[in-house]
Order: structure tokens, then sequence, then C-alpha cells
């Protein structure tokens, strides 16, 4: 019985393996020997976990997520900050209540309720053991990164995991180590 993993085959699936890690390694050109900690955010399928993007974030450790409240149609923000041990919520920002929006600090993890400039914040420290993100075409689903915004919504309706990795690369006179 013939193999259907023949060389080309597995070259192909290693060279296509080596270009979506590589994705996730910042590209920096130092001159001295220089120690670059750093994260990638990726988009998965969920539960199928297939990639569908993944984003270098380097120094960055701070994202957010914004749609619109199905039910208020009124947009909400949930505020990230990426942390050694995973995920952490920090705030969520929205403008009227209503069903599934916090009511005041006495929520789970809260740390300070406050209304400023017609919205409220809800401020906390949520770890988020798994974040997956139920998108919909009219909900208006994004993903904010420093100085860019990614439209979940270009993905099918879906379930979407987004999932953090740290990247620990050495750079020494302009080569990778």
């Amino acid at each position: 019985m013939k193999s259907m993993f023949t060389g080309a085959f597995v070259k192909t699936a290693l060279l296509l393996l080596l270009f979506m890690t590589s994705a996730c390694i910042p590209s920096y050109t130092e001159t001295n020997t220089t120690h670059m900690p750093g994260y990638c955010l990726t988009v998965r399928q969920y539960p199928g976990m297939d990639i569908l993007a993944s984003f270098p974030l380097e120094k960055e450790t701070r994202f957010a997520l914004s749609f619109i409240h199905s039910v208020t149609v009124t947009p909400v923000r949930d505020n990230y900050e990426i942390t050694p041990e995973g995920i952490c919520q920090t705030s969520e920002i929205f403008e009227s209540h209503c069903a599934g929006l916090p009511y005041s600090d006495r929520e789970t993890n809260a740390t300070k309720w406050e209304q400023k400039n017609g919205k409220f914040i809800l401020h906390m420290e949520r770890k988020i053991p798994r974040l997956v993100v139920r998108t919909d075409k009219n909900y208006k689903n994004r993903l904010h990164l420093s100085g860019r915004t990614i439209d979940l919504n270009q993905w099918e309706d879906q379930a979407l995991l987004l999932d953090v990795t740290p990247v620990d690369t050495h750079y020494r006179r302009g080569t990778q180590l």
C-alpha cells in the first residue's frame, strides 16, 4: 500500500507550518543583543481550532473587543490586558442597562463602577481562561489592537477563539539567533 504522505506533501506541510508560526515572530533589527518578549494573538475557529489570523503584538499588552448589543442596539466595548498568567478583562463600557450587562460594582471581580461622558464603565480584574467570541454580522464584532481594527465578521457568523501565546525571541546585530 502506497503512503499518502509523499516527500512533496511533507515539504509543503512543513513550509506551511513554518509560514504560519513565523507570522508571530517580530522582526526587530538591533545593533546590540536584545531580548524582546511579546505576545501573539491568534484568531481560531472554535471548536475546530483552525487558524484564521495571527497578530504579533510585540510590546502591546492591551486589546479590546467591541460589538453592538443585541437588545439595546448600542455599542459595548470590553477592554483586556495580557498578563503572564493569560487574558484579564479590565473594563466594560456601555451606554444603557439591559439583560446581560453589569449593573453595579458587586459584579464578579469588579473593582469600580462609574458613569462618565454618558457611558457606564465597570472596571474589573476578571481572568478569562478561554476567550470565545460569538460573532454575528448584525452586531459589528471588532477586535481593536494598537492602531488597528480587525473586522471579526469577515469570517462567517461563528464562534472564534482568541488565543494569546508568548513570543520570546533574541536578536543580535540585525539577525535572529
